[in-house]
């Protein structure tokens, strides 16, 4: 038996052809300033609003201005680029679609050495699956996710992330796959740990969807696994619920940009495998 879990609303409504699209809206392509290239599911919003989206795999995107102030910032974010934001003020002053140009940026990490012992592997999270509930995020448009903090006890390096999914619509999904730092003050996800945006296709119909990760990341402190609906329909994947988020390790945020909250009282089965020393 499914369960649907309502997590939150959310006020978009994407997806509407350009010739439909109100006044109340703006459009256009997010691309790279060295080559021209549109940049795919680049996250955008007004922060703390709850109003975003996601670029399509064309870069392209469309939303929804009419709860937006004048002096409110539009953010443009993917891992990559460095950060941009615009006000809604600087955008209406240009005729849509509008080409909002992003730069890359490379992070230089200092050196981190980590002796790990691939025999000494630990899995953090949800081992194992059973009762078949499944839930899925009660937002509207691409951006919504979920989110699962693991706890360590030493720095350790993530091998795999797993979650547990099922595919009702007999089609292909998309998800973005992010791992971020826990906020030591609001103990909601902070910032990325990743290089580089991690977006996983699959069809898979039932079971644990895993990604082995290709280059280290290294997990100093508690941390987040988090999974992003890249695409509109947020029915597609479900995913297993297991047991009461009784320590409040879950959070969701509905929209791309969005704020995070409290995850309700599932625990979705979200979990990774680290090796230390």
């Amino acid at each position: 038996m499914l369960y649907k879990l309502r997590l939150f609303l959310a006020v978009m409504v994407l997806g509407a052809p350009l010739q439909l699209i109100s006044q109340n809206q703006i459009w256009g392509t997010v691309v790279s300033a060295e080559n021209g290239l549109p940049i795919p599911y680049v996250n955008l919003g007004v922060a703390e609003k709850n109003i975003g989206t996601v670029s399509d795999e064309k870069g392209e995107f469309s939303f929804d201005i009419g709860q937006i102030a004048p002096s409110d910032s539009v953010i443009f974010s993917i891992v990559g680029y460095k950060r941009k934001a615009v006000t809604l003020r600087e955008l209406l002053a240009n005729v849509s679609p509008q080409k909002i140009e992003l730069r890359e940026h490379v992070i230089k990490l200092a050196e981190v050495v980590i002796e790990v012992d691939p025999s000494n592997s630990k899995v953090l999270g949800v081992q194992r699956v059973s009762g078949k509930k499944f839930g899925f995020v009660g937002g509207i448009g691409a951006g919504a996710e979920i989110s699962r903090k693991m706890r360590i006890s030493q720095p350790s390096v993530l091998n795999t992330a797993s979650i547990y999914v099922k595919n009702k619509k007999d089609q292909s999904f998309k998800l973005r796959l992010n791992v971020y730092t826990a906020d030591p003050k609001e103990g909601s996800p902070g910032r990325s740990l990743l290089s580089q945006s991690i977006i996983l296709e699959s069809d898979l119909q039932e079971g644990w969807l895993s990604y082995d990760f290709k280059e280290p990341v290294v997990v100093n402190h508690a941390f987040y696994i988090s999974y992003e609906w890249v695409e509109s329909n947020l029915q597609n994947p479900m995913i297993a619920l297991r047991g009461n988020n009784l320590d409040e390790r879950v959070r969701v945020r509905p929209v791309s940009m969005g704020k995070w909250i409290m995850g309700g009282n599932y625990d979705f089965a979200i979990r990774c495998e680290v090796m230390n020393d």
